[in-house]
């Protein structure tokens, strides 16, 4: 075509100003590269912190601030902090279809995800790449975002990579590969210490409620909270709930262990720890079958003879009691037509005003007594023993045996 006739063809044509200079590059990490970002996320995380004085990823944010001081990038405009958070341990979720998943649950690393891909910030700046990450799940699902968006996501230490650049994305599958075989040698040796201190009675995991759980005399016996706990387990074979012991509990004012009120949750979990009758409980990865929803014998490691595992502590309720207690945890659940191995709340056994109504002496539950019959002459009376109820207690009496009451507080 002549040059005229080109010129021609174009007096009417107009190219709007954002499609101005477009342009190819054999060298597209240069391009990407140069970028600077005006809002970036810095990304910090440390795994353990049993303090919470969060020195750790304190250190990462100076260091994290230098690098973006020498890229030339713009002040921090979200910080995402993860304290004494794994990323390597999943847990098991349900989504809202009813599907089940494994994931590593990380909230400020999803923020992080989702705030990439929004344009919320325009880059990142992490630790170091086992801070970024340790499962090639999380890898892959930011380097998604990377893709999509075209913004640096770059580390502080070492060769400072830089996930826009596809020679460093393939570098960091590999070395997220390697970080996760370092979790996993760990977790194996620590897991085969746990079940070699089980398997010798020794205590795993934080002490329970009723023994001492910290300093000097560490596992020995609280009197006063071990008071509680047999009183937990009688009122629960007295046909009280979960719920509504931990509500006297917390009508009558009484410290829980480990919170701010007692939840039914904490007293069911109570019921279920075999480490209050003295017996070992494990629930680590060398069990052949995992610990099911709701039953306590799950918990319970035995011998090769299949007798329960002794512990080196002393116990606080009999073998007998804590074995009563499961077949009941087992027959309420069956009851409320919950399948074994299925999650929910252990259903109420509820008389007339049970849970209302409690003792204005022993401020028991209306079924925490046991009723006893005795013959004076030829009639018979009914009298208030005021004894926690027992294996051999009959049903509660009519509301005109009962000795003095007072409403519950609401």
């Amino acid at each position: 075509m002549p040059a005229a006739t080109l010129t021609t063809a174009w007096e009417d044509f107009e190219v709007p100003a954002h499609a101005r200079g477009g342009q190819v590059t054999l060298n597209l990490y240069d391009h990407l590269a140069s970028y600077l970002p005006k809002r970036p996320g810095a990304y910090l995380r440390i795994s353990s912190d049993r303090f919470g004085l969060e020195a750790g990823v304190d250190r990462q944010l100076e260091d994290a601030e230098d690098s973006r001081t020498r890229l030339d990038w713009g002040p921090f405009s979200k910080i995402y902090r993860e304290n004494d958070t794994s990323a390597f341990k999943k847990r098991k979720i349900t989504m809202s279809d009813g599907t089940i998943d494994w994931v590593v649950l990380r909230p400020e690393f999803r923020q992080l995800l989702a705030d990439l891909a929004l344009g919320v910030i325009d880059g990142v700046i992490f630790y170091d790449l086992d801070r970024l990450v340790r499962q090639p799940r999380d890898l892959e699902d930011l380097i998604d975002i990377v893709e999509y968006v075209k913004r640096p996501v770059t580390g502080a230490t070492g060769g400072r990579m830089n996930l826009i650049n596809d020679s460093d994305r393939h570098m960091a599958r590999i070395m997220c590969v390697m970080a996760l075989k370092s979790s996993e040698d760990t977790a194996r040796r620590v897991a085969r210490q746990h079940l070699s201190a089980a398997q010798n009675g020794q205590v795993q995991g934080r002490i329970a409620y009723g023994w001492v759980r910290k300093g000097e005399h560490k596992g020995q016996l609280v009197p006063d909270e071990a008071d509680l706990v047999t009183r937990i387990f009688q009122d629960f074979l007295a046909g009280e709930s979960a719920y509504s012991i931990a509500r006297a509990f917390n009508s009558e004012g009484i410290e829980p262990p480990a919170a701010k009120t007692w939840s039914s949750t904490m007293v069911a979990k109570m019921l279920r720890n075999p480490r209050y009758a003295g017996m070992v409980s494990y629930a680590g990865r060398h069990r052949v079958d995992a610990v099911t929803a709701g039953d306590g014998w799950t918990l319970v490691l035995f011998d090769e003879q299949g007798r329960p595992l002794l512990g080196s502590w002393e116990p606080i309720v009999t073998p007998k009691i804590w074995s009563q207690v499961q077949f009941e945890l087992q027959r309420r659940r069956q009851k409320a037509g919950i399948k074994p191995g299925e999650s929910g709340a252990t259903p109420v056994v509820r008389y007339f005003l049970s849970g209302i109504l409690r003792c204005n002496k022993c401020h028991r539950g209306l079924v925490g007594h046991r009723y006893k019959q005795r013959r004076t002459g030829k009639s018979s009376a009914t009298m208030n023993a005021h004894h926690p109820i027992g294996a051999d207690a009959g049903e509660p009496p009519s509301l005109l045996q009962l000795p003095t009451w007072q409403s519950r507080k609401p």
